[in-house]
Formats: C-alpha cells, structure tokens, sequence
C-alpha cells in the first residue's frame, strides 16, 4: 500500500524543522525549496576566503525548540554561548553601556541613572511608574504605547525601541506586545508597574546562564545536518531549484508540480504564499499577503585585528532611529565568537520599518555610508580590508496589534477552503528560530492529523 504523501513547499528552518518532525512516520515526504540551496534566512557568504554568516547567526537560549532540535540531530556537544555579552547604545556622539533590562524596560534605575544614557528627568519620568495607578487595559496594545504611557518617551526611544528594532526592524509603536514580543506582555499581565515586573522576571534567571547559543561552526552546521538526514531517509526527497507556481485540489489530493499529494505544508512568506493559495483559498491568502515585511541589508566588513577601540568583551551597539544614521546595529561578531576569524568581523544591520532609504543606494554608496556611519558611532578611522552587502527583501514580518485575529481568520478560512493545507514559518505565532521551528512542528503534527 502506498504511503501517503506531504508536500512541504519552502526549505527555510520552518520547512526544515516540518519535514524533520515527518521523519519516521510512515509518510512520503517531498520538500521544494525555489532558492539553490536550503536554509532560508540561515545563510553564510564568502568574505575573501572566509565563509561568514550573512544573517541569523544565534537563537534565545531560554526557548527549547532550536537547542531541542540540534540535540536530536546529534549537534549537542557543538552548541556554543557568545563570549561577548556586553551592549552598547550610541547617543549623541558617545557609546553608553545597556543596563540591566527585560527587553529595553529597565530593572535597576540607579544604574540606569550611572550609564547616562537616560537623562536625570528621563530616570524621574520611568521612576512614577512604581506609582503610577493600574492602567492596564484588556487584551493586546502596542509595545510603543504600553512603554510611552508607563515609562515615558525617552526609554521608549533610547533602551525599548533600538533593542527591539535590532531583533526585527520593527516599529515599537505598532508591534503587538502579545504576539510580538511576549515577554512584554508577560510582564505588563505580572504587574501594572513595568519595572516592577522586569526586576522580578529578571531575578528568576539563573546567573551566568547564556541568553543566546549557536552552534562550533555556524547554525549552517544545522542546516547541513538537517539536509543530510533527509538525504539519507528514503521516504524523504529534497527538490533544490524548484519554485512551486500554483496549488490546485485534484480528483484525491493537492497538485503540485503535477503530482498529487494527501497534504501540503506552506512554509513560505506571506507574498510568495499568497500567490500559491489565490486560486484554492482566495479570502486567506488575500489576508495573508497583506501582512507588512520590512526589508534589511547586512554589510559584513573584514577588519585588521583590534581596529576598534573597544574591549574584546563588547558584543555590538544598537543605534536609536532619532540618532539619524543609515546604520541600526553593529554585530561585532569576532568579539562574540572569537573562532570566527583572526581578524575583526563586523556585522552591520542598515534598514527597518520606518527607514527605507538604503534602497535606493547602488552597493558603493551603501558601502561607503555604512562606513562613514561606523566611524561616527566609534570615533574612529574604519579601514575595511573586505566588505559584502548581503540584501533581505521582505524577509521580516510586523506583528501589528492585530496580527492574532488576522492569522486566527487565515488559518480558519484556510482549514474550510483547503483542508489538509497548513501553513508554517516566521508569519504566524512568534518571531525567531525557535518560533519557526515549532512553527514547523505543528504544520507537520496538523497534516498528519488531516490523512490519518
């Protein structure tokens, strides 16, 4: 008897993570992926003679799923924790240490206070919110009005907003606290006062604990191990260079590609995914597709060793949009990952939500902002020895405050119109790895459950 067959349609860590998930389970697997190689956002890039990341290149070591899914690959013993911790934020000329927070909301205002980040009637401003009355209002709201009502506009601005921006090129005014960063939301349900909330959220991580991991030798060693155990399943079958035009219902299934199948797992972004539903479920691709993508470019610069005047225990800087530079973030990866390279490698982040105008740069005036704007946040001559623009299109989904409803209509209108068609990926219930692979996880468990 044949078994049944699932069709998984993108080979990002999503789909990755889904067809791994179908491994073993008496089904036939097929997994097409448009680009030339697999990975999606989890990609690398030749710098010289170095392969570098050009994107993802860590996850939260506090959600299980990535570091649970590198254990059942036999990766293991090769996850590693930054050797850098220390962050700055650059503001009016001059870098100042990231105090103690819960995701840009302070925990200690005394050293709040000492980093001179905040000014003294900035300090006051979020010091009423250990008074303030219980404002909380029912169900989700923006992180940008939660923190400007409670806290004020300026650690909005200079702590909430670059952290939060340097994860995914957002705008804080209009990223839900709930689906977007739910720790947030967490701790405005745990207390009406936010600092309150951070400092007792905060006291229950366990010192020295790593807050990011990765993998000896890149999370492309994940990626890799993930291929080759698809490779080696025979049930299991991987089509590189194969972009899926259209999904059409058949007399017993799905059509992709001409060939049938019980199930299909959409792990693609919100555009390309809506093209492929258009014609079998019109309402929900159509609903689908208008979520907003913000676009990014990744500059990786080669430096001579030591080029930077800062201690081989700072990991980057995050640059506040009021600031006015092309640049949002600076990575100083060699700092984190000290194997990486023997010389100093920068990752610079350029782009966000409200900040568009590198796209319209050719990759020389790009290169040469980007430049310019790192020896402003440093104070010093940048002598770049090699450089690369690696571009994101539309690769970052916004959680506006009305994602949840959005993507509860479009998974319902979904299950009505194309039963036994699932969708997966960053676009839905959480940002980040670990959200993609559990993503990934339930797309698979949902199209078992629809053939059996």
């Amino acid at each position: 008897m044949a078994k049944p067959r699932i069709a998984i349609v993108g080979g990002g860590i999503a789909g990755l993570a889904a067809a791994h998930h179908l491994v073993g389970e008496d089904v036939e697997v097929h997994l097409f992926e448009a680009a030339d190689r697999l990975g999606g956002k989890i990609d690398s890039t030749m710098l010289g003679a170095e392969q570098l990341p050009a994107a993802a290149d860590n996850f939260l070591a506090r959600v299980p799923q990535m570091k649970d899914l590198a254990h059942e690959l036999g990766l293991g013993d090769e996850l590693i924790s930054p050797t850098a911790t220390n962050a700055y934020i650059y503001r009016d000329g001059s870098l100042h240490p990231l105090p103690p927070t819960l995701l840009g909301i302070p925990a200690d205002l005394d050293v709040l206070a000492e980093s001179s980040l905040i000014s003294n009637a900035g300090v006051e401003r979020a010091r009423a919110d250990l008074s303030a009355p219980d404002d909380r209002p029912e169900g989700d709201e923006s992180v940008g009005d939660l923190v400007r009502r409670r806290l004020g506009d300026e650690v909005h601005e200079y702590l909430v907003d670059p952290l939060l921006g340097g994860i995914n090129a957002g705008d804080s005014d209009r990223l839900s606290i709930t689906y977007g960063v739910p720790q947030i939301r967490a701790a405005r349900d745990r207390d009406a006062s936010l600092i309150r909330a951070a400092q007792n959220m905060r006291s229950g991580l366990i010192v020295g604990a790593p807050v990011f991991l990765s993998l000896r030798g890149g999370l492309q060693v994940l990626i890799d191990a993930l291929a080759d155990e698809l490779e080696q399943d025979e049930w299991a079958t991987v089509h590189i260079d194969s972009p899926v035009a259209d999904l059409q219902r058949g007399e017993s299934g799905w059509q992709i590609e001409g060939a049938s199948f019980d199930a299909v797992i959409v792990a693609v972004p919100p555009v390309p995914a809506s093209a492929l539903l258009s014609s079998c479920a019109p309402a929900a691709a159509a609903a689908f597709g208008a979520i907003e993508m913000s676009s990014v470019v990744m500059t990786v610069i080669a430096l001579a060793p030591e080029s930077l005047p800062v201690a081989s225990n700072v990991s980057g800087v995050l640059i506040p949009r009021l600031e006015g530079l092309h640049v949002t973030a600076v990575s100083i990866a060699t700092n984190k990952w000290p194997d990486l390279s023997d010389r100093q490698i920068l990752r610079v982040s350029v782009g966000r939500r409200t900040d568009t105008r590198w796209r319209s740069l050719d990759p020389d005036e790009l290169t040469a902002i980007v430049i310019s704007d790192l020896q402003t946040i440093f104070g010093c001559a940048i002598h770049p020895q090699d450089a690369i623009a690696v571009e994101w299109i539309d690769s970052l989904p916004q959680y506006d405050v009305d994602h949840g409803q959005r993507i509860d209509a479009v998974e319902s209108t979904l299950a009505a119109d194309c039963p036994g068609v699932h969708l997966a990926g960053a676009s839905l219930r959480g940002l980040g790895l670990p959200a993609c692979v559990q993503s990934g996880r339930d797309a698979a468990d949902a199209a078992l459950s629809s053939i059996r």
